[in-house]
């Protein structure tokens, strides 16, 4: 009877023990799989971003940059030996930024997270990824986001990426913020030509901002491997707390008119390098409209942007003084995007020795804008009403401006009317 309470006792003493011990395994085995779960890592957002060349997964190293008040700031470099990097996001610093901004100037962004790859087949790529300040919450309470981005700037000149079999999928180096420089500038917005041959009449043309409403700003840029422009479209979405608006009449006393406003323009050359020789594989140069100042709307003269073609919108006889013969108002035609100068700011930093001389002989760069897009989630920023009063016994030609840039032609809220 002894021996036999004694072999149940060590029986049930079994039972406890290897239930305790299988438990110690998991969480050893987790600990060591996953030791980020034991970090700050699940307070903060994470952006998990696959790399991908030929509809596959290539190792790349990637890095990131965060859109603050002031510019980008650097946000990690990345070896993604399997193609895919995590990123981990101090929203609540970010956010915190953001809010100062608000309080203290009226404008305010939403979150602008650029992903810079480089592939070892001589390849880097640039993404923009905009999120909204509710999708950053804590990786823990559901703070994820997964994008793609496929690298297709061939890269001419440069050291080339190796990235070694069994590297880490850890943080690198960060991209290294070399330069910056910003210039503020008043550029036309809109413009209306009354050619004076027509006699009597007049084209007048008013425009816009309607406050706490946001636009969606591109972003042009240059790798010096790549030797060439390129231009990312609704890169920033930006807003101001500001209204302003303007009006102006063009007619033969006064042929060319133009409604401007007066932004802060901004440059940043980053150099990405290796993160244990520290040598240089690659630069970049970005170029952006960072800052719009509403309240500084006005009917006086602004740098333009070039126009390459005049698309006809109207021909025929006018419809006399009191009717409109051609009209225009909020985007109705020809989409909501339109076009501002940015080559004068190019021209400057090559002039000044911020850009070297050899960028303004890559392609694009005589073509260089910024694209606006004045329709964001679901709401107009700008509005504008555009009318010409034509004589009915004259016959006019009534044209809208088009910028090119690489073969594709872009709005400009540029017209003109004129007698042939």
């Amino acid at each position: 009877m002894k021996e036999l309470k004694r072999i149940l006792l060590n029986t049930t003493m079994r039972r406890k023990v290897v239930p305790i011990i299988i438990i110690v395994l998991l969480i050893t085995s987790i600990y060591l799989a996953l030791p980020w779960i034991f970090t700050e890592a699940p307070r903060k957002f994470l952006l998990e971003v696959k790399v991908v060349r030929n509809g596959k997964l290539v190792p790349a190293l990637v890095y990131a940059r965060m859109l603050y008040p002031e510019g980008m700031r650097p946000g990690g470099g990345y070896v993604a030996p399997k193609g895919v990097a995590w990123i981990w996001i101090d929203h609540e610093t970010w956010k915190r930024a953001w809010d100062e901004e608000r309080k203290r100037t009226g404008f305010f962004a939403d979150p602008t997270i650029i992903i810079t790859a480089f592939t070892e087949d001589n390849y880097v790529g640039l993404l923009p990824v905009v999120l909204k300040w509710e999708e950053l919450k804590p990786y823990a309470l559901g703070g994820k986001k997964t994008v793609t981005i496929e690298p297709n700037i061939k890269r001419v000149k440069g050291r080339p990426i190796k990235i070694q079999e069994g590297s880490s999928s850890g943080s690198g180096d960060v991209p290294v913020p070399v330069d910056e420089y910003e210039e503020t500038k008043r550029v036309a917005l809109g413009l209306v030509y009354f050619d004076p041959n027509i006699g009597e009449g007049c084209g007048s043309l008013y425009m816009g901002y309607h406050y706490y409403k946001k636009v969606e700003i591109s972003l042009a840029f240059a790798f010096m491997s790549g030797e060439d422009w390129e231009i990312c479209f609704d890169v920033f979405r930006v807003g101001s707390e500001q209204p302003g608006s303007a009006a102006t009449v063009a007619n033969s006393a006064n042929p060319e008119r133009h409604i401007s406003i007066v932004v802060t323009y901004r440059y940043e050359r980053w150099r990405y390098q290796d993160p244990v020789s520290g040598e240089v594989y690659d630069e970049e140069y970005d170029m952006w409209i960072k800052n719009f100042y509403p309240n500084t709307m006005s009917n006086e003269t602004g740098e333009r942007v070039e126009i390459h073609y005049w698309t006809l919108k109207y021909w025929g006889y006018g419809k006399g003084i009191s009717e409109p013969t051609y009209r225009e108002y909020t985007f109705q035609v020809d989409g909501h995007d339109f076009a501002v100068d940015l080559l004068w700011f190019a021209e400057l930093l090559v002039a000044i020795g911020k850009l070297p001389e050899k960028a303004a002989t890559w392609a694009g760069f005589i073509l260089l804008f910024v694209n606006l897009d004045a329709y964001v989630e679901g709401a107009y920023a700008f509005s504008y009403d555009l009318e010409y009063f034509i004589p009915e016994d004259v016959y006019v030609l009534i044209r809208k401006g088009r910028h090119e840039f690489k073969g594709e032609l872009h709005n400009a809220l540029y017209w003109k009317a004129y007698r042939p």
